[in-house]
């Protein structure tokens, strides 16, 4: 049964029309804010005219009452919303923290989205602004309007019904979290800390900056979520869209350490160390510490509640937008957590343990789904060392949208918190500042019935009392008293947990050596307990514990876990343990790993032991032949590790890595492995000539495999061998050669090849062989500066299938000499004008051609729809579907002709574009805006890039990958293209424009648009 009051209706009806008298009024209030933040007249024209994307402000749907929005909420019967806290005493709340007092610590961000002080010199194709200085730190900062205040229970009522203001004036603060003898606020582009020895919630003087240089350039993914880990660090998260070169200024010695978002990082308020915990991720906007100290964050995206970042791992990432990771050499990432199709997104979660709620809460994930106005509860399974999850029901979900719930917390009283924005908008993308300030809302999720807890100050109990509060049910109080015994516990109080650390089970065992750690008396013989502890969390945290010196100490132990140890997480600990330990004893760890087979299948531990082994390439005890010898019969040796070892020494490319690559070939007796290395090495060189390759690394791979190894024969025709290159033309021409093999040297041939290359390849374009053939030569060509070859495949064009066709299109549209020749076919009536895509006509515009321009303007006129004429087809578009029913049967048919080629819907399609199964497709308005107007929310990973080479080309499409040397394209039409850097004029440039056609509706009949959306809104 799910509850939910109907006594709304009216008063909904009551402050909608309240709300749309005054909407006007306050949208041309905002703008004006907006523009000025400008600090030119381009950036106040790009305010004036961008439209927003995504779930832009409504101005017409009113705030209900926090009582009326309340009694919206539809919840399960064991539990019961209540409002914790509402305007005016919180607005826009962005994050909360609970004290060891049991008071609640909101961060009001209501400076947000425009720093003060700050002028915006432009904004990037990613709406990024550039601002034109650099803020200065408090106290000598530009005030805002952003403050961090403190609410108190002081009855136990469950009423906070005391407040305070301990700091207010931030610009741009995110987080702010009590701990250390003061409060750390994330207030980028600084991490301060703010003394409060005496706790008397008033500073005691100004601020100290520990850290700088988090990025500012996008206010919704700065660094965020301070949190105190298990081992007294402090952790925060990094968002997608800002990058960072983080000072130590407590440490000067420490080199600034650089990273291009997204990702968990740490700092020590004791020894001043900052370092990259783990890398990857959407836009990170949480961390939550279980009880086990596993480490979560959530998720922008969707099909999934978020990610498990384990210590060093490197996780997916929008690599056109966010860039790269700071690893060149990981050649591989984590996904997200494995969850089932769901609709996006769950940036923030909390993993509940407590005993307060009912019980099929426990040890679940409880996240918010800020886009759809509800509250998620995810079952928890294992997956190898890693986990993975699916929903159970919501615990709170209503239709009003204002309800944004952006952080989440359990209390020490073991209810959940919600911090609600409490807006109709939500996109960050639309310069205008169009966000409602007047409100916010900390909701409680509490068992029904219940009743109220008495709030404990934790600073009045001794270390005994502290330590038995260890043993209590709740996390949350574990976590505040293990912080409150750091700071102020007594050492000595450790012999006896010491003592008893070797008899003790369960969570109380690893509670107990936290407490240890914590009370700084984790040594050698601590370390000695730990790792050969019965409970195996209690091995992890040992091993994770362990400094440089403990860890060469303890080698002989550490060796004998990576040899025989079962539990998948501590070998994962391990791995990542033996990346950050320096010399042998690290890479003797991860040998011995990479040496088990029954570890193979582990989601994460077979690349955690290649990042460990790579993080010693540099090393002098990695010796490569012995390394080939021990790892050559293992399955992760095989598959993982010396495949990217032999790619990695070849993408350094310098003499002595290529001289190690020459032994690590020579030292692999296996055949398959050989072939294996060999494609690596392929993969290291791919879209490039090899310049220079020394004579034992060429005898090597001549030595390597027999003169049919498709890998051997790739790198001699890349290090510009002449008989490899006819033995590869003849292998394109020849029918008998699989296809998938002539695909390869195909495009290996359009990289690399020379003008017998260039012929054959012509001549395979214009024959009569299988269509994938012909288009990877097609696009191969594209390599080749030469008119003729425009010339042969437009005479070809009016007779070639419609998938040809459209590679010859994008063939000739790269180059303006050819696009000469394609116009001069349109107006011939040899070339439809329709088969030249709106993004291809853009690409034209910037071959800088005055004479092209003016042709495309003749033929074409406007190339991409008004606003006006979208909202006409919308609304035309929503009324055809409103007056009558499709067929989802024939709509499927449609879809696979216009959508499959880059959509997939039903397990069905291709993977150039999102795929559609999990999005809003019941949702008509969606639906309609996504199609009608694909460019009015462009998801970051399915960004259009446009790139201009030396030679003159303009290419487009999705940005599959780059690293240091290369990136690469993929578009619907074509196989994916590399392009050396070196190659690159200008970009990868992002186009503010979906390459989805916005006119695709437009020549279909009324009963195929039926169709069409009755297939696209089906179940299967």
């Amino acid at each position: 049964m799910m509850h939910r009051s109907r006594s709304i209706v009216a008063a909904q009806i009551f402050f909608t029309l309240a709300a749309a008298s005054s909407g006007l009024a306050q949208e041309g209030d905002t703008k004006a804010k907006s523009l000025g933040a400008a600090n030119n007249e381009a950036v106040r024209e790009h305010i004036r005219n961008f439209e927003g994307r995504g779930q832009t402000a409504d101005f017409t749907v009113p705030a209900l009452p926090p009582g009326l929005a309340a009694a919206a909420f539809v919840t399960p019967d064991d539990v019961t919303i209540e409002p914790a806290l509402t305007e005016p005493e919180v607005r826009q709340p962005v994050c909360i923290n609970f004290d060891e007092r049991g008071r609640m610590w909101v961060v009001q961000y209501l400076q947000y989205p425009f720093p003060a002080g700050l002028k915006i010199v432009k904004y990037d194709e990613h709406l990024r602004a550039v601002f034109d200085k650099v803020p200065p730190a408090p106290p000598h900062h530009d005030r805002g309007a952003d403050k961090i205040t403190i609410h108190e229970d002081t009855n136990g009522d469950g009423k906070f019904d005391k407040h305070k203001t301990f700091v207010d004036g931030l610009n741009i603060a995110t987080s702010a979290l009590p701990g250390r003898g003061g409060v750390w606020v994330m207030n980028p582009p600084y991490l301060l800390f703010y003394p409060d020895e005496n706790q008397d919630d008033i500073p005691d003087g100004d601020p100290e900056v520990h850290l700088s240089g988090f990025g500012l350039e996008d206010t919704h993914a700065v660094a965020n979520s301070l949190t105190w880990g298990p081992d007294g660090w402090l952790y925060g998260a990094q968002g997608s869209t800002c990058w960072a070169t983080v000072n130590v200024l407590k440490n000067p010695s420490q080199q600034p350490v650089h990273f291009k978002g997204q990702g968990i990082w740490r700092y020590h308020p004791d020894t001043h160390q900052f370092e990259i915990f783990a890398e990857g991720g959407g836009n990170t906007f949480a961390i939550e510490f279980d009880a086990k100290g596993r480490l979560y964050s959530g998720h922008n995206g969707g099909n999934t509640r978020g990610f498990h970042y384990v210590q060093g791992g490197y996780y997916q990432k929008s690599w056109g937008k966010h860039g790269p990771l700071t690893n060149p050499h990981a050649y591989g990432y984590f996904p997200a957590m494995k969850h089932a199709p769901a609709e996006r997104f769950s940036h923030t979660l909390v993993k509940y343990q407590s005993d307060t709620l009912p019980e099929r809460y426990h040890d679940h994930l409880i996240a918010p789904v800020p886009l759809h106005n509800y509250v998620a509860v995810s079952q928890v399974s294992p997956d190898g060392s890693t986990w993975q999850t699916k929903d159970q029901f919501h615990v709170m979900e209503t239709d009003d949208i204002w309800f944004r719930p952006v952080d989440i917390k359990v209390g020490p009283d073991g209810c959940v918190y919600v911090a609600d924005w409490c807006d109709t908008r939500l996109t960050h993308v639309d310069p205008r500042d169009t966000w409602d300030r007047a409100r916010g809302r900390i909701w409680r999720i509490e068992p029904r019935p219940y009743a109220s807890k008495q709030p404990v100050n934790l600073r009045e109990l001794s270390t005994a009392q502290l330590i038995e509060r260890l043993a209590s049910p709740d996390k949350s109080t574990r976590q505040l008293t293990q912080r409150v015994l750091r700071e102020q516990g007594d050492p000595a109080a450790a012999e006896q947990l010491i003592k008893k650390l070797p008899d003790l089970k369960g969570q109380l065992a690893l509670e107990t050596l936290w407490a240890i750690h914590g009370l700084n008396k984790f040594d050698i013989d601590v370390a000695r307990l730990a790792v050969a502890h019965e409970d195996p969390y209690v091995r992890i945290w040992g091993i994770r514990l362990l400094s440089d010196d403990q860890a060469r100490a303890l080698s002989d132990s550490l060796f004998a876990m990576a040899t025989s140890e079962t539990h998948p997480e501590a070998c994962s600990q391990l791995a990542s343990t033996a990346k950050r330990i320096p010399g042998p004893v690290g890479l003797e760890i991860a040998r011995r790993l990479a040496s088990r087979d029954e570890l193979a299948s582990d989601p994460h531990i077979p690349l955690l032991t290649w990042w460990a082994i790579e993080a010693h390439a540099e090393d002098s005890s990695l010796a490569v032949t012995d390394l080939a010898g021990s790892l050559s019969s293992t399955e992760i040796g095989d598959q993982i590790v010396l495949p990217r070892l032999a790619q990695r020494l070849a993408a350094v490319a310098d003499t002595a890595s290529l001289l190690k690559l020459a032994q690590l070939i020579q030292a692999t007796e296996d055949a398959a492995l050989r072939t294996k290395l060999l494609v690596a090495v392929d993969e290291a060189f791919a879209g490039r000539k090899i310049d220079r390759l020394p004579e034992e690394l060429r005898e090597a791979i001549v030595a390597s495999a027999s003169g049919n190894s498709l890998a051997q024969l790739a790198l001699l025709v890349r290090a510009g061998q002449i008989e490899a290159e006819q033995a590869a033309i003849a292998k394109i021409i020849s029918e008998k050669t699989p296809q998938k093999e002539r695909v390869k040297f195909i495009e290996l041939l359009g990289q690399v090849g020379s003008k017998a290359a260039r012929d054959a390849l012509l001549k395979l374009a214009t024959s009569t062989t299988s269509q994938p053939i012909r288009i990877a030569a097609i696009s191969s060509l594209g390599s080749f500066d030469d008119t003729n070859i425009a010339q042969q495949l437009l005479a070809r064009y009016p007779d070639e299938p419609e998938a040809v066709q459209s590679s010859i299109i994008d063939n000739v549209t790269a180059r303006p000499a050819a696009a000469h020749q394609l116009l001069d076919a349109i107006e011939a009536k040899a070339v439809s004008q329709q088969a030249v895509s709106v993004d291809l006509l853009e690409n034209l515009k910037q071959h800088r051609d005055e004479n092209l321009n003016d042709r495309i303007a003749k033929l074409w006129g406007a190339t991409r729809a008004t606003p006006a004429q979208l909202a006409l087809q919308l609304e035309q578009t929503a009324t055809l579907l409103k007056t009558g029913q499709g067929t989802a049967l024939h709509g499927k048919e449609l879809f696979t002709k216009r959508c499959g080629t880059c959509h997939k819907l039903h397990g069905e399609g291709a993977d150039i574009g999102p795929d559609l199964t999990g999005y809003e497709r019941t949702n008509l308005d969606f639906m309609l805006l996504s199609i009608v107007d694909p460019s009015a929310a462009i998801r970051e990973e399915y960004t259009n890039y446009r790139v201009l080479t030396v030679d003159g080309r303009v290419l487009s499409g999705f940005l599959k990958n780059q690293d240091d040397k290369t990136i690469t394209l993929q578009n619907a039409d074509n196989p994916a293209l590399v392009i050396p850097r070196d190659e690159i004029e200008a970009g990868p440039l992002a186009i503010d424009k979906s390459l989805m056609p916005d006119r695709l509706l437009e020549d279909l009949t009324a009963t195929q648009v039926r169709d069409l959306f009755a297939y696209l809104q089906s179940n299967k």
